[in-house]
């Protein structure tokens, strides 16, 4: 038994179990989330010894630095801050923008299965949607009219936040994360024999589209509509392009049936064509805030943002934002905020080196898109789930695609 357990074979499957359990838990909830992650850690130092992996990662240190370029960012905040235990539980949260990247990019890229991770993925999306349809039904049948309650299946009160409820996920990250899956699906040469009968291809993404509507995260359609068009323009074909054509007014069509989607949508623009997003005016008054502070280039510290999120708040009479605490919901105002001018810099920069070490090819390109339209909406570096699926998809797409690194090897 021992000497199984020492062998490679049981080292590599340990590994690779522990791989798929990480990524299948990144839907799911924190606390196994979290679990997986320090069992992906040990697992990877089975197979890796620490000699091995310090010459490997002082080979492939130019990946590693924008990663430790961002959590330097939460150490120079910590360091601007007058509230520091803030500051310290914001570095507690960000220590996997190290942890991950290290790991992952101290291996081979043929130590990770990419259809399997993609298998993790949808399992994980599965189980998820599940439990969250298996609470909705729950609901409606108890109902005291359930007939009556039945319709509402796609109403908003079963929508969005309420929807995911049960598992604790933010509804744009599982959104997000069932557009990096579909998208795989739709465009990849590892996954291309999923799309040889169009039925079962169509019966196999059912579900995720029904989900995904009913999430009613646009950033997360944006995101789908954008990648699918920019791949189409990379390898233009004229019948690829009146089928996406075709497919993407269906995606109008169903997102104008879904109330809650469609009114998200709606409210985008008044009668007048004025664009009217909340979020937008709440950027406005929070940089003047952070221009009375006149600390540009550095910033107030990562700290002391909430101080100003809360004047701009009243000044600007944003009484919900004000009531449940948002952060800025944008992470570049978050890190011009924090980091001022050099952390907005050094967070454009990494997205930058992303793009150009990938080419933007594969997949590499959708989580490009993705992370920056995310990035527009939401701070999702201050949410751990955020830093995990970052982390994550960004060293494992650096890894996969990246060129230079490869040749290393």
């Amino acid at each position: 038994m021992i000497k199984f357990l020492k062998s490679k074979k049981f080292k590599v499957s340990f590994f690779e179990g522990s791989t798929y359990f990480f990524v299948s838990t990144l839907p799911l909830f924190l606390s196994i989330n979290t679990i997986a992650i320090w069992v992906f850690v040990a697992s990877s130092f089975f197979v890796l010894g620490l000699k091995e992996r310090k010459e490997i990662l002082w080979k492939r240190r130019a990946f590693i630095i924008p990663f430790i370029l961002l959590f330097f960012l939460y150490i120079l905040g910590l360091w601007l801050s007058t509230n520091t235990d803030i500051a310290l539980k914001n570095i507690s949260r960000v220590l996997t923008l190290l942890l991950l990247p290290t790991i992952i990019l101290s291996h081979k890229k043929e130590d990770f299965n990419f259809k399997k991770i993609y298998y993790s993925l949808g399992a994980g999306l599965l189980i998820g949607m599940f439990i969250c349809w298996g609470f909705v039904i729950e609901s409606i049948l108890t109902n005291a009219t359930p007939l009556r309650q039945a319709p509402y299946f796609f109403e908003w009160i079963y929508s969005n936040w309420n929807l995911v409820k049960p598992i604790g996920v933010h509804p744009n990250y599982f959104a997000l994360l069932i557009v990096i899956l579909v998208l795989a699906i739709i465009k990849t040469e590892e996954l291309k024999f999923l799309r040889k009968n169009k039925l079962k291809l169509i019966l196999l993404l059912i579900p995720f589209f029904l989900f995904l509507f009913e999430l009613s995260s646009r950033v997360a359609m944006l995101a789908f509509v954008l990648a699918i068009i920019v791949s189409v323009l990379q390898n233009r074909s004229r019948k690829k392009e009146i089928l996406i054509g075709l497919f993407i007014v269906g995606l109008v069509i169903l997102s104008i049936k879904f109330d809650y989607l469609g009114n998200k949508f709606s409210g985008l623009i008044d009668g007048r064509g004025n664009v009217k997003i909340e979020r937008i005016q709440r950027w406005d008054y929070i940089i003047r805030e952070f221009k009375k502070e006149e600390k540009l280039v550095f910033g107030v510290g990562s700290g002391d943002t909430e101080e100003i999120y809360t004047s701009a708040y009243i000044n600007g009479n944003f009484k919900t934002a004000l009531v449940e605490n948002y952060n800025a919901h944008n992470q570049f105002v978050e890190f011009l905020v924090s980091n001022g001018v050099f952390g907005l810099l050094v967070f454009v920069w990494v997205l930058l080196f992303f793009a150009f070490k990938t080419k933007l090819r594969g997949e590499a390109l959708s989580f490009f898109i993705i992370i920056v339209l995310l990035s527009f909406i939401e701070s999702f570096l201050g949410r751990a789930k955020g830093v995990f699926i970052f982390s994550f998809f960004m060293s494992f797409f650096l890894l996969m695609y990246s060129d230079k690194l490869i040749k290393n090897e």
